[in-house]
């Protein structure tokens, strides 16, 4: 059978269109997931990870990710991304949630032009509100995930909850990144799943566990630990052989007990969420005590346990007169040892098993009460910094001023106006006469404007670090708070390379004007982010960074007896050197750089200045109410504005929970998880801060 030849041209067009149709399947051969959060929760006021994973069955190409929330205020990260025919890459990005109500995700694949070649929008997370208790786990089994009592009555976002953080399961969402786990209060592993951990995924986790976390590890077999060096370290425990203990009866009696528990005294973790301080939350029995006994496991039979030798901490519960669960500080941090696997028989079919986990993990008992809290309001912490670092070249107009000012304006071109022009008989010049009046009025604000607000360039910083030793070295965990001045629209690079650092801008605080202000350009790679700020003209703005980096520590503390020995290991010397400990502060003028400072911690101070924690409160309780309020306002001019003691304010910030107050259903003060101090008050450890002016313990090459 013979067809009829077409013309050429249509043999032309077709030849087209055939080839743009085989084109299609290879552009669309791109898998774009995102998975947002920590399996889809996020703390409010908190960092959080958002995982990317990208396949390209198609043709190869180099493209840019694109990540931003889907409210206003928030910064798009941006990082790029090699993509080779036929591989698969995933990316971990570091958000912070600025909002106080719906928080989504807008993912982005871009090529190098800047046609998005992929998207996945509007991916919603579940917000965990600020006080509320997060637990991350990794359990042996699916079914051994830990579980916390579900509270009749209790608003979702004050639920304690429980989030899975898959390791070696196909799609790794565990981070190698310790800043965004900061959002958990506490992580349950299994030994069967530490192994697993890749290297950065362990350096991430002690790092967190040092910056203040809860990690609670289940031995199941003595070889998971010997096999694993960094857990066999990081265990306050020695473990041998296994053998058969009656664990059940003493573990449920520790439950509905009175005895020590994570969270509280001498076992205190700084990640552990603040007091409620409501009056429901006052004077209330503890939710543990009426805990419904179960016969059937009280008389369970013996189950296999892990013989541990203490190597420090305490005995947290004992069978048979063998430790089962021990419990240690470590850093600002605690870890948990169970000898048993707490996924198995008997706790796996027990009627209390969420009530093990939630008194385990360190929930507060108030979460667990069947009472509606309604907590509001929070300026947050970011505004304490502003008020010192931010330029004193920038003045507010005070209220009363600026209504005299609009009165005198309504007055000119209202009566005042109407009755000159009446006077002089000459209504019709209302059509000269009220432009000017614009005009000049106009004139008149620019240059009150420019009076309160003309200057020059201005760059201040600030950074608050703490350092936990570790053999050899010491990890630095820093938050550097940068401000600056702009005399006209401009845009300004910051930067900072380290082993991890993440970028944001100011966060108001969790009440009605919560968010984070100003725009920002961020593009993050594996050492840290380099950032363009959009500043305008006669404005201040608050840059915010949170980094991790492990270097040479700057300062050096140890007791032995009753004597502490600070060192100073830089070549400057530190100024403001403040000790708290058994609720004293003691303030010393300096300590010269490369010497070694001794302090009797028995005796009563005999060198510096000594006051007490509740008189340091007091003292700055009512200014850091005062400049947060103000910076809030528009027009301020009702109070002081600016700190100028910025080592006796840093140490106050660093006790936010004692400074700030909250109470009665009002948070005066909100501040990211691990910055507060408290914790440490409370476990009666000794703090040590010193202030180093015109100094910075970031390398030159990574700030």
């Amino acid at each position: 059978m013979k067809f009829p030849a077409f013309p050429r041209c249509l043999r032309r067009w077709l030849a087209i269109v055939l080839a743009m149709v085989a084109a299609l399947p290879a552009l669309s051969k791109i898998q774009f997931d995102v998975f947002p959060g920590l399996d889809g929760v996020a703390r409010s006021g908190g960092w959080f990870p958002v995982t990317v994973e990208v396949f390209n069955d198609g043709p190869g190409f180099d493209g840019v990710v694109e990540i931003g929330q889907g409210q206003m205020g928030s910064q798009p990260q941006r990082m790029a991304v090699e993509l080779p025919a036929n591989t698969r890459k995933r990316l971990l990005f570091t958000c912070f949630s600025s909002s106080p109500g719906l928080l989504t995700i807008d993912a982005r694949l871009l090529d190098k032009s800047g046609k998005v070649r992929a998207e996945n929008l509007g991916q919603r997370l579940v917000l965990s509100g600020w006080e509320n208790f997060l637990m991350g786990g990794a359990p042996q089994t699916f079914g051994g995930m830990p579980v916390f009592p579900e509270v009749n009555g209790r608003q979702s976002d004050m639920q304690p909850r429980v989030t899975r953080l898959a390791i070696g399961q196909g799609l790794e969402t565990f981070p190698d990144n310790p800043i965004p786990l900061e959002s958990l209060n506490a992580i349950y592993l299994n030994s069967s799943r530490a192994i697993e951990l890749k290297e950065p995924q362990a350096d991430a986790l002690l790092a967190w566990v040092h910056s203040g976390g809860h990690l609670i590890v289940a031995v199941d077999q003595p070889s998971d630990v010997s096999a694993t060096a960094w857990l066999r370290d990081v265990l306050p425990v020695n473990v041998g052989g296994v053998a058969t203990v009656a664990v059940a009866p003493e573990v449920e009696r520790w439950v509905r007990g009175t005895g020590d528990r994570p969270g509280e005294g001498s076992m205190s973790f700084a990640l552990q969420p603040p007091p409620l301080g409501t009056p429901a939350s006052k004077g209330e029995a503890d939710a543990y005590r009426s805990v419904t006994p179960d016969a059937r496991f009280a008389s369970a039979p013996a189950m296999p346990a892990a013989a541990f030798t203490l190597k420090s901490g305490n005995a947290v519960v004992s069978a048979g007169g063998k430790p089962v669960v021990v419990s240690a500080p470590k850093g600002r941090g605690l870890v948990t040892a169970l000898a048993f696997n707490p996924e198995r028989e008997p706790f796996k079919s027990w009627k209390g098993r969420e009530w093990f986990w939630a008194k385990l993990a360190g929930v507060p008992s108030s979460l667990l009460v069947k009472a509606t809290v309604a907590m509001w309001g929070g300026r947050g912490i970011d505004a304490v910094f502003a008020s010192m670092i931010e330029t004193r070249q920038v003045r507010k107009l005070p209220v009363g001023v600026l209504l005299l000012l609009l009165l005198v304006y309504l007055l000119v071109i209202g009566p005042i106006d109407r009755w000159w022009l009446k006077k002089i008989n000459r209504p019709m010049l209302t059509w000269v006469t009220f432009p000017s009046y614009v005009v000049l009025f106009s004139l008149l604000i620019y240059y009150i404007g420019f009076r309160l607000r003309a200057g020059n360039s201005e760059w201040t910083e600030l950074h608050v670090v703490d350092v936990y030793p570790r053999s050899g070295d010491a990890l630095l965990r820093g938050r550097t708070f940068g401000a600056v001045y702009s005399p006209a629209n401009n845009v300004y690079p910051v930067s900072i390379k380290a082993d991890a650092a993440q970028f944001r801008t100011e966060f108001l605080g969790i009440a009605g004007s919560a968010g984070m202000g100003n725009r920002a350009r961020v593009r993050v790679d594996a050492k840290g982010f380099d950032a363009d700020l959009e500043v305008p003209v006669w404005t201040s703005m608050l840059a915010v960074a949170d980094w991790v980096d492990a270097s040479q520590p700057p300062i050096e503390a140890r007791i032995e007896g009753p004597a502490l020995f600070v060192a100073n290991r830089r070549d400057a010397s530190l100024t403001n050197v403040v000790v708290i400990h058994d609720q004293k502060v003691l303030t010393l003028p300096s300590l010269p750089g490369g010497q070694t400072l001794r302090i009797d911690l028995s005796a009563a101070p005999t060198q510096g200045e000594s006051l007490s924690v509740a008189e340091l409160v007091r003292n700055w309780a009512s200014t850091f109410m005062t400049v947060a309020n103000s910076r809030a306002g528009v027009f301020g001019g009702q109070g002081p504005e600016h700190i100028d003691n910025w080592p006796g304010a840093s140490v106050a910030a660093s006790l936010a929970r004692l400074v700030s107050g909250n109470e009665d259903g009002q948070r005066h003060v909100v501040w990211p998880p691990g910055f507060d101090l408290s914790a440490m008050v409370d476990r009666g450890d000794v703090i040590v801060m010193a202030f180093a002016p015109n100094d910075s313990v970031l390398r030159s090459e990574e700030h």
